[in-house]
């Protein structure tokens, strides 16, 4: 592509952004499309109110931003608030994380313009109140590693084991400690008793004399039920698994975040994903989960949530921290191979795929890949930032309510087809970072672990 394509398609990615946002504009207009959705969700960074406020805060804050933008993050910031004071009042479906209504209406209103003086109230309440989630979860992990070196010795099957709420992106501490960390000093205790206890779950569990790693789950890889444990699995995906606390541990190294034992255990884990590579003739590649059962055959689809870019991304971040060449290349080489069976000079998909969305679709391969292009120099991965950008803007929809079309499938009812995991408000911002080619003035892809 010439210096000339490669700007004009620039320049199609900020319209499409602008087209987005304007569609996003208004919560009236454009509020969670299914009437009978629990608040929680409708609160949720994944689906909710955070999520499209992520999207303005990022516009009006970048350079030239324009201050409509920062007045539409406030006004979908001030509906996350109402919708999650409504959560409150009913039973959660599921676990409180960053992606939860309380860490998702910190983490979104952190990125908006100071607005009326009660916003400095509001974040430090918030704060407060995310710092003490993350610190009763830490408190009890250390107590259950403490109480139960060997896990099967607990009463109760696989109450001994450890769960994603104790660790994990979406649901768990590395996605709260992702927040923490940029919460500065009234947050730092609860930040470090988060690493503390993800530098204990590193470390192999010995259950019926067998090694386990750390992280194994009692539930099932498929349905994420609870099973025995010997039917469990390490997860190996960026969102629910084991590359999630390696990310953050390497994040926070990098900006002067230190526990005892944080080196090892980033070495260690580094070393663990290292020995179980896989390889076809594109390359590297790691597979999602590992069980005792059979091994998975070959490569999934390439996405943030599961596969080898995200794997890929938290090893080079883990080199960046460390100062480890050989795993920054391991995770370039992986994540090219990733991108190469992707089949990417074809027609719009992705390894099988037509998704436009962060979580499994284009915009987070794109995201990843522009992240990691940009800390390797690598000529190839800049190469293909192009190509998924024009790939993602091959999917823009102008018939579709928010400009991007629903995955392949029907789309679940929960799931937001504006918001920002699966909808078309991560897409936008993926697009807007390559548009600008500059990092993300509100950091936003801290949600995904991937800076």
């Amino acid at each position: 592509m010439s210096a000339r394509e490669h700007e004009a398609l620039r320049a199609r990615a900020a319209a499409a952004v602008t087209a987005v946002a304007r569609r996003l504009a208004d919560p009236a207009a454009a509020d969670h499309p299914t009437p009978e959705v629990s608040p929680f969700r409708a609160a949720s960074l994944s689906d909710g109110a955070p999520g499209i406020a992520l999207l303005h805060a990022e516009l009006g804050a970048a350079a030239g931003g324009d201050p409509a933008h920062r007045d539409a993050a406030l006004r979908w910031v001030r509906r996350a608030a109402a919708l999650t004071a409504l959560a409150g009042k009913t039973p959660a479906p599921g676990p409180q994380g960053l992606y939860g209504p309380l860490a998702a209406l910190s983490f979104a209103l952190h990125r908006t313009a100071d607005g009326p003086a009660a916003h400095s109230a509001a974040r430090s309440h918030l704060r407060e109140q995310v710092a003490e989630l993350a610190s009763t979860r830490a408190a009890r992990e250390e107590r259950r590693l403490t109480e139960h070196p060997d896990p099967s010795s607990a009463p109760g099957s696989g109450s001994g084991f450890t769960t994603f709420t104790a660790y994990d992106v979406i649901s768990g501490q590395s996605g709260l400690g992702a927040h923490l960390l940029e919460l500065g000093r009234p947050a730092e205790a609860a930040l470090v008793r988060v690493l503390r206890a993800l530098v204990g779950l590193s470390r192999p569990v010995r259950t019926h004399d067998r090694g386990l790693p750390g992280w194994w789950v009692a539930l099932d890889g498929a349905s994420y039920q609870p099973v025995a444990p010997a039917r469990g699995h390490a997860n190996l995906g960026m969102a629910h698994g084991m590359p999630g606390p390696l990310a953050l541990l390497a994040i926070a190294w990098r900006e002067g975040v230190r526990v005892p034992g944080q080196r090892a255990a980033v070495t260690d884990l580094a070393q663990w994903l290292l020995a179980r590579r896989c390889a076809d003739a594109a390359g590297p590649w790691w597979p999602g989960q590992l069980s005792l059962g059979p091994a998975q055959p070959e490569p999934g689809r390439p996405s943030w949530c599961y596969g080898t870019p995200g794997i890929a991304r938290a090893l080079q971040l883990a080199g960046l921290a460390l100062e480890v060449p050989q795993w920054q290349e391991a995770g370039v080489e992986a994540l090219r191979a990733a991108l190469a069976r992707a089949d990417l000079d074809g027609p719009a998909r992705a390894g099988g795929t037509a998704e436009a969305g962060l979580c499994h679709g284009l915009a987070g391969l794109l995201q990843i890949t522009w992240r990691a292009a940009r800390d390797s120099g690598d000529p190839e991965l800049a190469e293909r930032v192009t190509q998924l950008a024009a790939r993602l803007l091959e999917l823009l929809d102008e018939d579709e309510p928010f400009g991007f079309a629903a995955a392949p499938g029907e789309r679940p009812p929960e799931e937001h087809p504006g918001g920002f995991l699966t909808g078309a408000a991560g897409a936008a911002l993926a697009l807007d970072t390559f548009a600008r080619d500059a990092e993300p003035a509100t950091r936003w892809d801290r949600a995904l672990l991937l800076a």
